[in-house]
């Protein structure tokens, strides 16, 4: 059955010291019972959520990712916002509309520019603090709202060890990159446009410093994520596949099948644990033999 709570935040607003532009609109917390798709082409708010369960597909701007259960996930402002699950692994999720000048700051003063996606960050907690004083908006409920948007923000910040602003160096603008488009076909041409670097100066760098190749490096990622769809959603293997931008379902079990060492069926069906593998005949034998000689 479908749920959603609603709490329209405009006594809280109404209420936020002059000086602050910061509109708070409504919060909430859906638990939808069916596929949807939702789009917000040049959203007018900043939208900030964390799902506590299921899973949800996200593009913010051409960022496309894949929130899991314990992700908190940032769309700002001035971009198109699109949601989607079109399975049955629906997602429950708390979420914050909000918009003005005081969200722009804080995203810039703590380094989250072009950052969308916090994977296993938990802030449910202060997602419910945020409900209880849209719901009970007497006293200083402005100012603690406030106050609790200035902890999500530094948390978000914290989780990306980005407390003190830093000039990104070649390889981090590569990961950062890879990790907003991990979803996406990605090519070294891309990856050396971003770091201002030729495709051969990329390569060699991001080898020196990840100790691997940087093709090596995006399929660890896929495969990575690959995994936490099979064990934690019900979404098809195909649909995986197609996802995360594999040449076809075919191929991806097949890599998949080599690189972990199971299909992405058993895989699933044993959440990530390989079987035991039972001792053929002849090892039974040795086994019985060196009991016997003990």
């Amino acid at each position: 059955m479908y749920r959603e709570t609603i709490f329209r935040m405009r006594s809280v607003s109404a209420a936020i010291p002059k000086g602050i532009d910061l509109q708070l609109h409504i919060c909430g917390t859906t638990s939808p019972d069916r596929p949807y798709r939702s789009e917000r082409p040049d959203s007018e708010v900043c939208c900030i959520q964390y799902l506590e369960s299921g899973s949800e597909q996200l593009s913010v701007g051409e960022a496309t990712f894949a929130a899991l259960a314990g992700d908190t996930c940032l769309l700002p402002q001035g971009l198109s916002h699109t949601f989607q699950c079109d399975r049955r692994d629906l997602c429950e999720k708390h979420w914050l509309h909000l918009s003005g000048e005081f969200p722009r700051q804080l995203i810039k003063l703590y380094g989250l520019e072009g950052v969308y996606h916090f994977p296993r960050l938990d802030s449910s907690d202060l997602f419910r603090k945020l409900q209880y004083y849209a719901e009970h908006p007497q006293g200083d409920a402005a100012e603690k709202c406030v106050a609790l948007l200035n902890e999500l923000f530094f948390r978000l910040s914290d989780s990306l060890c980005a407390a003190e602003p830093k000039q990104l160096s070649p390889v981090e603008k590569m990961l950062r990159y890879i990790e907003q488009h991990e979803t996406e076909p990605i090519r070294l041409e891309q990856l050396a446009e971003v770091c201002e670097k030729s495709p051969s100066q990329a390569e060699r760098l991001f080898r020196k410093e990840m100790g691997m190749p940087i093709y090596r490096y995006i399929l660890g990622r896929k495969l990575e994520l690959a995994c936490r769809l099979l064990t934690e959603t019900g979404m098809p293997i195909r649909e995986i596949a197609s996802y995360l931008s594999f040449e076809d379902e075919f191929y991806f079990s097949g890599l998949f099948s080599r690189k972990i060492g199971m299909s992405p069926s058993q895989y699933r069906k044993t959440g990530g644990k390989k079987p035991e593998e039972k001792p053929s005949p002849a090892t039974r034998r040795r086994r019985d033999d060196d009991i016997v000689l003990l």
